[in-house]
């Protein structure tokens, strides 16, 4: 299981690009001006050899350095000790997310709509599109564009129109192994239309027919819609969660 697990993160690191990475003992530090948690934390690699109170207050002084927040990404694969040490430093415990897989076995059929559209992940208009539902300022959507110039997997960027507005979006990144969804949004005035639904199933479909065998997403606990649709997709198995563990 572990193997899985450090695969899919290899992936959703790749997929989703920090600036910059610094690794320092089996641990990578991700920074990306904070743009999300994700792209702006500590995550276990390998737990390395070093003793975990210097590895974390070389942590601490790395994102103090860059004027940042210093946030741990705790999966399976973190020191087993780490969450513990990281408490008595007095880090709280945030954003416990599930990793949910779909083993992409069973024939899927492809989206026919012609309101379905592909873009170039470059293009000003998804890019646009994106930050309007997803809340992006300057800042984050500069900060994006960056990180998406740094995938060098294929990406998937669809969205649905109404008119010439973009009313919803995903953004799937893939590998010859992983599809990775992320960057689902729909504007509040359309949901409940199944278009959040329909670019997903677009996204299996065509990872399954260049032969990716597995999609992940990445679902935070306490999103309990977000969880149910995710499931009514296929998204049934929970592989493994993680949490964030942040200074107070």
């Amino acid at each position: 299981m572990l193997q899985q697990i450090a695969e899919i993160e290899a992936h959703s690191r790749a997929a989703i690009p920090a600036l910059r990475v610094e690794v320092y003992d089996g641990w990578h530090l991700r920074f990306a001006r904070n743009h999300t948690r994700r792209a702006n934390s500590v995550n276990v690699v390998d737990r390395g050899t070093l003793p975990l109170d210097r590895k974390i207050e070389h942590c601490e002084a790395a994102y103090a350095r860059e004027d940042q927040t210093c946030h741990f990404r705790l999966t399976p694969l973190a020191d087993n000790d780490l969450d513990k040490s990281l408490e008595g430093r007095g880090y709280g415990y945030f954003g416990e997310t599930e990793v949910r897989i779909f083993d992409l076995d069973e024939r899927l059929a492809p989206d026919l709509g012609k309101d379905l559209v592909a873009y170039d992940p470059s293009s000003d208009f998804w890019l646009k599109g994106v930050a309007t539902l997803t809340g992006q300022d300057k800042a984050k959507q500069s900060v994006f564009r960056e990180m998406l110039s740094l995938i060098n997997l294929d990406i998937q960027a669809l969205a649905i129109l109404r008119g010439k507005q973009i009313v919803a979006c995903g953004m799937g990144v893939r590998s010859s192994e992983f599809l990775g969804l992320f960057e689902f949004a729909t504007h509040p005035k359309f949901r409940r239309r199944c278009f959040a639904a329909r670019i997903a199933r677009q996204m299996l479909a065509d990872a399954q027919i260049v032969g990716v065998k597995r999609a992940y997403l990445q679902v935070v606990m306490d999103n309990k819609a977000g969880r149910r649709f995710w499931e009514e997709i296929g998204f049934r198995r929970a592989l493994y969660n993680y949490h964030y563990r942040t200074r107070l």
